[in-house]
């Protein structure tokens, strides 16, 4: 089963050990998304992108311009946490 957030852009999620941010939303269907190493990610609502061994990330249904959801697909044992403030 997959793990929705409701995300916009500037907000940070943790997953295990590493954090993402969300850069920009890049159309209806795509956005991009920065790794705690610098890393740039691109996703988009069409197919997951492996972020991490067993971790994949992607936009959730019901994509907007500026709110959006992630969708997260990782085995039970990975913390995902979007931080608050």
């Amino acid at each position: 089963m997959a793990l929705i957030l409701g995300v916009k852009i500037g907000d940070v999620v943790d997953v295990a050990e590493h954090w993402i941010k969300v850069l920009s939303v890049d159309g209806r269907y795509s956005a991009t998304l920065v790794r705690d190493d610098g890393r740039e990610i691109a996703i988009s609502a069409r197919r997951l992108t492996r972020m991490m061994p067993d971790v994949w990330v992607g936009m959730g249904p019901e994509p907007a311009r500026s709110r959006f959801r992630l969708m997260f697909e990782a085995p039970r044992h990975v913390s995902i946490t979007r931080r608050l403030g």
